[in-house]
This record gives C-alpha cells, structure tokens and sequence, in this order.
C-alpha cells in the first residue's frame, strides 16, 4: 500500500510522513494499529491512501469505514473526500450519521460515519431501518454487518469516544468484536491517556507514535482574568468556552464592545453550522471581515485552523491541547491566554491540576500527565453486545430490546432532534440533549407525518418513547440564525 500512498502525495503535494508510513506497513502485515500524532499532522490522508487501495485493489479489505465522535466533522471530512476522490481515483464517497443517509449500509468504498450510526448498524440495528426496528418489524440487518466485516475501520478522534462511561464501552466492544473477524482496525488520536493506550496494546494493537513532524512553533501561555479585554486587535483570535452560556455572554459582549465577532456552538442548525465553520477557515487565511471566533468545545475535533491568539476558559489537559492547536498551526508565534474555570462540565480537581502543570511547562504534551481520571465503563452493556454481536439466533429485536432498555447505546445523553416552530425539515433542526427536550414537554411535536401536535411523555426513556409514537423531535421556542436555537 505504499505505492499508494507516494501516489496520494504526489497527486495533492503532500509531503510524505513517516508515522502514516508506519501504519500502513503494519496494516499490510496484519496488525491493528493506534496512531497517536500531533494536531496539524494529517492523519486523515491515512484514510485517503485506504480509499485508494480500495478502490485499485488489495489483498486487506473491500471498502474503508471512518468512524468519528460528531455530525459536523463527519460533514467536513465527507465534503473533502468527495472534492478529491476523481482525483486520487476513489470510486465513491459516502456518509452516514442519524440525519444524513448517503451511504446506506455503508455500501460506498469510503464511508464517514458517526460513532452513533457505526455502532447501530454493527449491532443488528441498521440505521436506514432504524424507525422499522423500534417499532418491532424485521429489518437487513446483515447487509451493514457484512459492508463493516469486509472492511478497514478507523476510529478517530478516539480521545472523545473515551470520554463518556458508555461511549467508550460500545467502542471496546465494537472493537474485539472486529478484531475477533480479524478485520483491520486503526485508531487515530493526537491526544490519548496512558492508561488507555495500555488497554489497546493489551488488546494486541501495536503503537506509532509519529515523531517526524516538527512545526516551528512557539506559543507564549498567559493567565488573565477577562476574557473580553484579552482579545487582540489586529491579529486573529479564537475565544473558547466550556459552556454554550459562556460562549454567548462573551458574544453580545465583545458585539457591544465594537468587535465583529463570530459565535459558533452545537446549537446551530446543520445549514448555518456549516456556513459558519466555512467562515472560520476563511478567518484562518485572513479572508473574513470577523476578528474574534467565540466557540464552545467544537472546535476541538476536526477544524483545520489556525489562530494567532488563543482566550480559553481553564479546561482538562487534553482539551487544552486539542484547542491550542489551532493556534499558530503551520508555524510562528502564538498565544494562548487562559481565563478562569466556571465550574462548569469538567473535574474541578483535573482543570485545577491542568492548570499548575500549564503554569510550569507552559503548553506541552507533558502535562497530559495529570490526567488521572478513570471512566467508569458499563460491564453488562459491553457483555450484551458481545452476545448480540456473535450470537446468529439473535436479530435486530434483541438489539432493539438492549436499546429501549438502555436508551442508549453510545451516549450517557441520547440526542433529540429541536424543531423551530411551524418547521418540520430536519435539516434546521439542532441537537436537544434529553434533558433539554424534557423541559420543553409537555408540549408541541413534530410528528413523521402531520402536523404539530401535544404530547406529554410516559416513559423514562424519551428518544424511544418519541419513535414509538411516530414523532419525529420537539418543538423549541425559537431560532435565531446568529446566536442558535432558543431553549
């Protein structure tokens, strides 16, 4: 596959990297491999040099599934995949997540997909017939199953999937369930704990560590009280928070001051999030008329960007280093400004611990050293697949059993999708944790069919509960194209 892989580099100008080197050779000679490397390195041209070898031919696998953490990146890595695949001779490209089916079963010789969708349709609950499985009906479940068993599957982004209790476990799972069909596996991060990289090896992944990338880079860490007055005029500043509140107080703020900012979140609709992270690339290359990009932590994964000034809220050694590498990206000066922790989302202890070790090295891969946190991963969960996974007598039913029994099987929180009101297209919807959408019930729905209507929920369990009454998501207060949905 090498051969492929000079081909990809001479047809985009890339310059060769020793870690992506690696990883093939150790994929040719039947190894699953972890392939940790530095933001800005170009993991993703592993998955371009796989489509090739797809696509021409090779003795490995059939087609190539790319598994990542949210909706928005699979989109950005999609819409790149498929400007390049006449290119580089990829046959076809597709993606699928929740919302957007354009790889059913994953039939394309590159697939993008969501950890969510990767998981269903691993697990006999495919997600083109997700409403038809719910609802008790038979479904092809074995068409995705064998797509995902002929094929090389990469988890990127892992450090994400390892963030939550029962993400992480359906992923383990996912994956000796691969490695037992002896499919090809990679596992991509730039950022990943000691801990869990021993679990990997013990699993029998062998480790590339990439080494050969050296950006000269040199990032001066300061520690500031305001993050409004931190902001500096003239240069390019992105502006991070731990909390969509924060993140908008510090937009109507910065707007009152007489800054052009730009507000992205995970509350925007597909169609707006999309225009807005286009809007933040041309920030990167000094194209837009915006001076401040005011985020929460979507910018950590999958954002190719780079800022001459970084203002972070205190946060966890390897979000900070995730958010420091939009900073100064492709080499120069660099500066990250970090204002204190609200208290919100992260160990207290673990930002507290980040924060000492950032005072002493300043930003440096050393400091994810202090992470000592341990999730606590769903034992029965990770059990339950197994069974499902390798039992034959076991169909789309008993999954659909697990899941209504777990609400879940990716997320401590399901997703919901919120409809602004007299809207029933999906693609203006945002994502409601449960949470979220239990406090705006009783109240108007959007059913598949009809209009909205009121419902009053009964169960413990809402995502299923809403499928099982043909509703399609909940209706929110309203939507506002610059600040996101209103909830």
């Amino acid at each position: 596959m090498l051969d492929y892989y000079w081909e990809v580099n001479k047809e985009l100008k890339y310059s060769p990297r020793q870690g992506i080197e690696d990883t093939l050779a150790l994929l040719e000679n039947g190894s699953d491999v972890v392939f940790t490397a530095p933001t800005g390195y170009g993991k993703t041209t592993l998955t371009k040099v796989l489509g090739v070898a797809s696509s021409k031919g090779n003795q490995l696998f059939d087609r190539v599934i790319h598994v990542l953490p949210f909706r928005g990146i699979v989109q950005d890595l999609y819409s790149k995949l498929r400007d390049e695949k006449n290119k580089l001779g990829i046959k076809s490209v597709g993606a699928q997540d929740m919302d957007y089916h354009d790889a059913p079963y994953y039939l394309k010789k590159v697939n993008v997909t969501t950890l969510d969708s990767f998981i269903l349709n691993l697990f006999k609950v495919p997600v083109d017939e997700f409403k038809r499985v719910i609802k008790g009906n038979g479904s092809h479940f074995e068409v995705p199953r064998g797509m995902i068993y002929s094929s090389v599957v990469i988890f990127d982004e892992f450090h994400l999937f390892a963030e939550e209790g029962r993400a992480l476990s359906s992923t383990l799972s996912a994956i000796r369930a691969l490695k037992n069909a002896m499919v090809p596996v990679v596992i991509m991060t730039a950022t990943l704990t000691t801990q869990m990289k021993d679990e990997l090896l013990a699993m029998g992944f062998k480790h590339v560590h990439a080494t050969d990338f050296h950006v000269d880079r040199r990032l001066r860490t300061e520690f500031v009280s305001d993050p409004v007055e931190a902001v500096e005029k003239g240069k390019k500043n992105l502006m991070v928070f731990n909390t969509r509140e924060g993140a908008i107080k510090a937009y109507v703020e910065l707007k009152r001051r007489g800054h052009r900012p730009l507000l992205i979140h995970s509350k925007f609709n597909t169609q707006d999030r999309k225009k807005k992270v286009e809007e933040l690339q041309k920030m990167s290359a000094d194209k837009s008329e915006y001076d401040v990009a005011v985020t929460t932590q979507v910018v950590e994964a999958g954002i190719d960007v780079s800022f001459d000034v970084l203002i972070t809220e205190a946060c966890p050694a390897d979000s900070l280093l995730q958010r420091a590498g939009r900073v100064a990206r492709y080499g120069g000066d660099g500066v990250v400004k970090i204002f204190p922790f609200s208290g919100k989302v992260y160990d207290k202890e673990e930002v507290e611990r980040t924060m000492r070790e950032a005072e002493r090295r300043g930003i440096d891969p050393a400091i994810l050293s202090v992470l000592k946190r341990g999730v606590e991963r769903d034992m029965a969960l990770e059990k339950s697949l197994e069974i499902i996974d390798s039992n034959v007598m076991f169909s789309a039913r008993t999954a659909s059993d697990l899941m209504m029994e777990m609400c879940s099987l990716t997320r401590e929180v399901s997703l919901i999708p919120g409809f602004p009101p007299r809207t029933r297209d999906a693609q203006q919807a945002i994502p409601l944790t449960e949470y979220e959408a239990r406090r705006l019930l009783p109240g108007k729905v959007v059913p598949y069919e009809g209009d909205e209507e009121d419902f009053q929920p009964h169960s413990q369990c809402l995502p299923v509960e809403l499928l099982k009454n043909g509703i399609e998501g909940v209706v929110i207060k309203g939507y506002d194209p610059e600040v996101g949905g209103i909830i």
